[in-house]
């Protein structure tokens, strides 16, 4: 699903009516969210002209002379929207997608430039939001910079920080990655001004709805201000590799299992290939184990939480006979338990250095893994003006290119002679440098790295050899 947002002055102007319905038709979007500036009724008729038959479905909020139009257009064959509210400067739909019944909240907005009314635009987009539970997507021409870098020249306005950096905290809320142009807005000059006006926020729950979130600068035709397109969905399945999980030490007399699993196979040959040949014996163990023995730790988890409602439902009407309260309390130690897992797990994919145990915000960590997994997605490639989008395709592209990187030897341009750079200093025992390495000088080093760095390709990571 995509959503897109425009901020496009001079809308009535058929010639550009037409040439926003080919771009609209072009990229496909379920919902479209324009800010116009000269049309204060928008009838049946004129939006066929700019949404075609794709859009079939709008909203609007009338402009006020030359400002503060909005437009939100959907496809009502893949989602549905109602009207929820309409203020001065924003509009806002919630959508519930045909597809997988998921629903969410779209506002779109227009801030003024005038500065005696930013206040009120930031006190109306805050009774726009709804429950934290409930994904919320804000896009529009916010008229304001988020931070000193949305600026390319001129100064910066600290009011309008203040007022959108508090905005962004209290709600939880954060911008997408951006593909593309850096600035979105331009005066046009022959010096001309680039500033970071329009764009996407997203809420947590949004962002853990569409684990595939990223927002995309398409070409600027016939505006002042870029045209931003957020692509929603979820990540393209590949087979998952396998991933030592730390959290598995946690689990009664694991040592002992990898113990006996290791020494199993009898093998011959260099340390190298048995060493490759029991890790590969022992992944096959660890992922039947894992599956059928550990368990999921959130199935074990609300089955726990069941177990306890239980109980305290029956207290509220009787006394709980001593079995049963020796049971709560067993319970609760296992929950205790479930939660330490939880968190070791979530901590292994947010790699954050300053954590400590005793924090349990896996909340938090569960949203910073998933913004790096956005950041990091590559979702496609130009090589030689071709773009590929199919993962098997971008997956040759950088097979080949480390190929060509890696594959020759590169004659070096630096030709150094050492006895002529040498000649004139005090002679260097360096024959400690050819000496071999010992298993002690190997073992110190590996084992001063971080545990629960990236694994290798093996998917194993430091700290099992350490605790093995």
């Amino acid at each position: 699903m995509n959503i897109i947002c425009w901020n496009v002055r001079g809308l009535g102007q058929p010639s550009k009516r037409f040439l926003i319905k080919d771009f609209l038709n072009l990229h496909f979007a379920d919902v479209c969210c324009l800010q116009e500036s000269k049309l204060d009724l928008v009838s049946q008729a004129i939006w066929r002209e700019i949404g075609g038959i794709h859009l079939n479905q709008f909203l609007y909020l009338p402009a006020r002379g030359s400002a503060d139009g909005i437009i939100i257009g959907w496809n009502s064959a893949t989602v549905t929207g109602h009207f929820v509210s309409m203020g001065d400067f924003s509009l806002t739909v919630d959508f519930c997608s045909s597809r997988d019944q998921s629903r969410w909240r779209c506002t779109s907005v227009y801030e003024p430039n005038a500065r005696n009314r930013k206040l009120d635009f930031w006190n109306e987009l805050r009774g726009c939001a709804t429950d934290s539970a409930v994904p919320w997507v804000l896009c529009g021409d916010f008229n304001a910079i988020f931070s000193l870098e949305d600026k390319h020249s001129g100064t910066p306005s600290l009011v309008d920080i203040n007022f959108s950096s508090s905005f962004l905290h209290d709600f939880l809320l954060r911008e997408p990655s951006t593909l593309g142009r850096r600035f979105t807005w331009t005066n046009g000059q022959a010096e001309p001004i680039w500033v970071k006006l329009d764009r996407f926020l997203v809420n947590i729950a949004f962002a853990n709805l569409y684990t595939r979130l990223f927002q995309e600068c398409l070409p600027r035709l016939g505006s002042d201000h870029v045209p931003l397109l957020l692509v929603v969905g979820v990540q393209r399945s590949i087979p998952r590799q396998f991933r030592f999980e730390l959290v598995w030490f946690s689990a009664e007399g694991f040592l002992d299992l990898v113990k006996s699993w290791w020494t199993d196979p009898a093998l011959e040959g260099c340390g190298a290939f048995i060493l490759s040949k029991k890790l590969s014996h022992l992944r096959g163990h660890l992922r039947h184990w894992a599956k059928f023995s550990f368990g999921s730790i959130k199935l074990k988890k609300l089955a726990l939480l069941n177990d306890l409602e239980e109980l305290d439902i029956a207290s509220e009407i009787r006394s709980l006979v001593p079995t049963e309260v020796s049971r709560q309390r067993i319970l609760w130690k296992q929950l205790e338990v479930i939660r330490k897992q939880e968190e070791i797990y979530w901590r292994q994919r947010s790699r954050l250095q300053w954590t400590r145990d005793g924090d349990e915000n896996t909340k938090f960590f569960h949203a910073v893994a998933n913004g790096r997994k956005n950041r990091n997605f590559i979702s496609r490639l130009t090589q030689d003006g071709v773009t590929f989008t199919d993962p098997k395709d971008l997956g040759n592209i950088f097979v080949n290119r480390f190929q060509l990187s890696f594959g020759s030897s590169r004659v070096s341009r630096l030709k150094i002679d050492f006895t002529k750079l040498l000649e004139l200093k005090i002679p260097v025992d360096l024959s400690r440098l050819e000496i071999p390495f010992s298993l002690e000088e190997i073992t110190r080093v590996v084992f001063d790295l971080g545990g629960d760095k990236a694994p290798g390709p093996d998917g194993f990571p430091l700290q099992f050899f350490k605790n093995s």
